[in-house]
């Protein structure tokens, strides 16, 4: 009886210590798995949004995205207004001949810049070649009539010819030397140089002169063209004198003045900003329009400016100016403004960061732009496409969550 007490107590300790083992276990194992979790949750919250990406070079054309600075802008209180691009009239001119023929050359394409004076084509004509004999002809006629005059004048003093005879001879001399300066006239308003003429040279063209120096804006003719007399051919400007033409309704005119500053965009390129100042206000008021013409002359370069543009313009009426960038250099996430600023470029590749900002006032395709630390100075900003880095940006945070 002992012996069985003894073994059933030595079971129920076997069977104690074996339950202990195994609650142990499962304790063990669970703070494991919890300690494992604990540290992937750490690891998760440690864990930031990539604020920074890098692009090819070649990226940025083929992306068609653009780097440039702040501007300082006016996008407060201010006149918006309608305008073109002009010129005065004495900078634009059209080209055509005092005679007709047809075109033997053209030294020009569009977009040229030519020299006051420059022959730009060359027309031929028969008639030319007439028009120089008949030249020489009126020439020789009036060395004869000439000494006839002078011969007759001497007569007449002594009384040997009869007043009437010098006065003929008079009449024809003088009729001839004026046909001869109306010739010689004409030859030169059609560019020939009667001096070459009188040593026997006869030319068979006539040039084509540039009237003014400018860009050869249109051309109207091609080589073996029949043109007519007075027949636009060419078409310059000078477009150093361009400068905008602007419609102010009559009741703002009395807020504009002379010297006051413009910022202004073309309608084919609205992400430029121009700057231009005032130099007239127009006297005369346009009755079907209800406005008066206002100039101003630009500021800065011309490039891209050709007359005819339609513009759209702010007349700034106060002093404020702000820090402004075009609109597409602003992507919004979660109710927040960004942009990307050049952090590091080398020959193939550089890198832009993404920082915060707050947008303000927007106006004529730009938004007034605040930092909450303030810009290196001189520092370059995606100022169009900012849309497409955002994208290679978020790309790459998929893709490194993949892996």
């Amino acid at each position: 009886m002992k012996n069985i007490l003894k073994i059933s107590t030595l079971l129920i300790l076997i069977l104690t210590i074996i339950s202990c083992g195994n609650n142990e276990s499962k304790h063990t194992e669970g703070d494991d798995h919890k300690n494992e979790q604990t540290e992937e949750e750490g690891h998760n919250e440690g864990e930031e949004t990539p604020n920074k990406v890098a692009l090819k070079l070649n990226q940025l054309e083929i992306m068609g995205i653009e780097l440039g600075n702040l501007s300082q802008l006016n996008l407060g209180a201010s006149l918006k207004v309608n305008g073109q691009l002009e010129l005065p009239p004495q900078n634009m001119a059209s080209v055509s001949a005092i005679i007709g023929g047809r075109v033997q050359s053209v030294a020009v394409v569009e977009g040229d810049f030519v020299k006051e004076g420059q022959v730009i084509a060359t027309l031929n004509n028969p008639e030319i070649i007439s028009m120089q004999r008949a030249y020489l002809a009126a020439k020789s006629n009036l060395t004869y009539l000439e000494k006839d005059y002078g011969r007759k004048k001497e007569l007449e003093k002594d009384g040997i010819t009869s007043a009437r005879a010098f006065q003929e001879a008079e009449a024809a001399y003088l009729n001839a030397k004026a046909d001869l300066n109306a010739t010689k006239a004409t030859l030169n308003l059609m560019g020939i140089n009667v001096a070459t003429i009188e040593k026997g040279v006869i030319v068979a063209s006539i040039p084509v002169i540039a009237p003014i120096q400018g860009y050869i804006q249109k051309i109207e003719i091609n080589i073996g063209k029949s043109v007519a007399p007075e027949q636009e051919m060419f078409e310059i400007v000078d477009n150093n004198f361009l400068h905008l033409g602007l419609n102010v309704f009559e009741k703002d005119i009395e807020k504009l003045s002379i010297g006051q500053k413009i910022a202004f965009t073309l309608s084919t390129r609205p992400n430029k900003m121009y700057e231009a100042e005032i130099f007239a206000l127009g006297k005369a008021f346009d009755l079907d329009t209800r406005s008066v013409k206002v100039h101003a002359k630009i500021i800065g370069t011309h490039e891209g400016l050709l007359t005819g543009m339609f513009v759209e313009a702010r007349i700034a009426t106060d002093s404020k100016s702000v820090n402004a960038l075009p609109d597409e250099a602003f992507v919004n996430e979660k109710g927040l403004d960004y942009i990307f600023v050049q952090i590091e470029k080398d020959k193939d590749d550089l890198v832009l960061e993404k920082i915060q900002v707050i947008k303000g006032v927007s106006d004529l395709g730009f938004s007034e732009v605040q930092f909450s630390n303030p810009l290196e100075k001189n520092i370059l900003i995606v100022t169009k496409g900012a849309y497409y880095v955002n994208s290679e940006l978020n790309k790459g945070e998929f893709e490194g969550h993949d892996h």
